[in-house]
């Protein structure tokens, strides 16, 4: 397989699960704020998707449809939903090849669905967590085409690697976005809505109530959100998938095993295997994400050299 089409693959996941993650986000914050002012203010989403902050853009905490409107379909910036799912599309025509007939039909309607020249002005008028949940539909039939009609070779591993190393970033991103937010002063119910606007970020409040019952506390949600091994976004169930598929890469290509890349990967997951939320805690959440993501951003650069630079 060409370096390009390895890259091209590896892309297109990456930018899929990240409109996935900013749908997922946008939905979270709008919904928590209809329950309480602030609980989760935009500012911080804003400024993470566009590197601009609420006042830059002469946008207000409860201008909601404005700053949903402006993350979905402004094209000035480049992590804005529209933007995004032109780039998966982009790259998945390039590969058409090597992917499943279903998995290009699916992104190239939701392509032409985001391009529907009233769709932004629906959100004045209709509920917008009924039009959000409309693209999520997509998101589901993309995962659920990938699982059932892609080959399992070259190409299903590279759109994995890209897959679960986005949605690992994700995690970060979100539990650090929503850590800057903490504040003491909150009462139970706020507290509350706080930590389910997380876990519904992230895709796992159902899962967390199953896991856990009733004990709802920020422990418990933050071993779920990093530690848990069988909730598919969280930062292990990630690290294992990407030592899975980079172990099988390195099989299909006749790519010698002992690489910095696979040492990196193998340290990484060893160390999240092992450890328990105490430890974690003690550590420190803030400090411990900020230096895995300093090691994900090494990883990258170690997957182009190993991977894109070779085949």
């Amino acid at each position: 397989m060409l370096s390009r089409v390895a890259n091209n693959l590896f892309w297109l996941e990456r930018y899929f699960v990240r409109s996935h993650s900013l749908l997922n986000l946008t939905k979270a914050n709008y919904m928590s704020n209809l329950d309480i002012d602030d609980i989760s203010p935009w500012d911080n989403t804003v400024l993470n998707f566009t590197g601009k902050t609420l006042n830059d853009l002469n946008l207000r905490e409860n201008d909601s449809v404005d700053i949903i409107q402006l993350l979905l379909f402004d094209r000035r910036y480049p992590n804005s939903a529209i933007n995004l799912i032109a780039q998966t599309r982009q790259n998945t025509r390039s590969v058409q090849e090597h992917v499943s007939k279903e998995i290009w039909q699916n992104i190239n309607k939701y392509y032409h669905f985001f391009r529907q020249k009233d769709l932004s002005l629906r959100f004045i008028d209709q509920d917008p967590i009924t039009i959000i949940d409309e693209m999520l539909m997509y998101n589901m039939l993309h995962y659920s085409n990938a699982d059932i009609n892609q080959e399992r070779g070259n190409a299903y591993c590279f759109m994995n690697l890209g897959k679960y190393i986005e949605r690992l970033c994700q995690s970060i991103d979100f539990i650090l976005l929503r850590s800057s937010y903490s504040n003491n002063s909150f009462d139970e119910l706020e507290e509350h809505i706080y930590w389910k606007n997380l876990l519904v970020s992230v895709g796992g409040y159902q899962q967390f109530v199953k896991t856990y019952k009733s004990v709802f506390n920020s422990k418990n949600i933050i071993e779920f959100i990093v530690l848990n091994p069988f909730f598919p976004n969280s930062i292990y169930y990630c690290l294992n998938k990407i030592s899975v598929h980079s172990d099988r890469l390195n099989k299909f290509n006749g790519i010698n095993p002992i690489n910095d890349m696979s040492f990196r990967v193998d340290k990484l997951d060893s160390r999240l295997r092992y450890m328990k939320i105490d430890t974690l805690m003690y550590i420190g959440l803030e400090s411990f994400l900020k230096n895995l993501k300093s090691e994900m951003s090494s990883l990258n650069k170690e997957i182009d050299m190993v991977y894109f630079n070779n085949i």
